[in-house]
């Protein structure tokens, strides 16, 4: 029987198993920036701009700690959450104090339907109504 060699070690920065908190924060963060276009998006990019830039701080940190270099995920993930929850915040500030979505209805009608209410007369060729003098058609 031929002895079997041990496994080769992990490459510097190689890992195993579900991702880390850097690419889970560039995740969060590059989706809520994505999503900052569509009415949902904003709600869920206040959610996610925190959420990514967690998860950046967590594997900042971390990376430090190791020394490794594997913080570019998480620079990236800082970065993109905190720019999606600054747009959204402001946003959805601009919506709810009526700035954003507001518009002035004036410009919009024409300009005979600004000076006030109107009364369109007709005349009465039937006969049957009263004329205003009192006398009968």
């Amino acid at each position: 029987m031929a002895a079997s060699s041990p496994p080769a070690p992990a490459a510097a920065g190689a890992r195993r198993g579900p991702a880390g908190p850097g690419t889970k924060a560039m995740v969060c963060g590059v989706i809520g920036v994505t999503l900052l276009p569509t009415v949902y998006g904003v709600v869920l990019s206040v959610l996610l701009g925190p959420a990514a830039r967690a998860f950046g701080l967590v594997a900042r940190s971390r990376a430090r700690r190791e020394g490794t270099g594997a913080g570019r995920n998480a620079v990236i993930g800082i970065a993109t959450g905190a720019v999606a929850f600054t747009v959204a915040a402001v946003v959805i500030v601009l919506t709810l104090t009526g700035v954003l979505f507001s518009g002035d209805d004036e410009e919009k009608e024409p300009a005979e339907r600004r000076e006030g209410p109107s009364v369109q007369v007709m005349e009465d060729r039937s006969g049957t109504l009263p004329r205003p003098g009192g006398a009968a058609g």
